[in-house]
């Protein structure tokens, strides 16, 4: 049955069917480019300390792990001798 309605459904649109969407399409993009102009970008300096604070982040919390697996490393060194 369902064979049967999707070539009724190509039968009644054929291939102008195709192209129905296409606004749909067209108004989502546009869409989306009015929401970017919506957003609030950070300027240069913005950008520069926002990068700053998450690399002094990203290694202080490296630096944390890695003490962590230095040291159970080192309990189970001992543990398992």
């Amino acid at each position: 049955m369902a064979v049967a309605n999707r070539a009724d459904d190509r039968k009644k649109g054929g291939f102008l069917n195709r192209f129905k969407n296409i606004g749909k399409r067209f108004n989502y993009f546009r869409d989306v480019w009015n929401e970017l102009k919506k957003v609030h970008w950070p300027d240069k300096m913005q950008l520069l300390t926002y990068t700053g604070v998450v690399l002094v982040s990203v290694g202080i919390i490296a630096f944390l792990i890695w003490i962590v697996d230095s040291s159970l490393s080192y309990v189970m060194n001992i543990l398992l001798g």
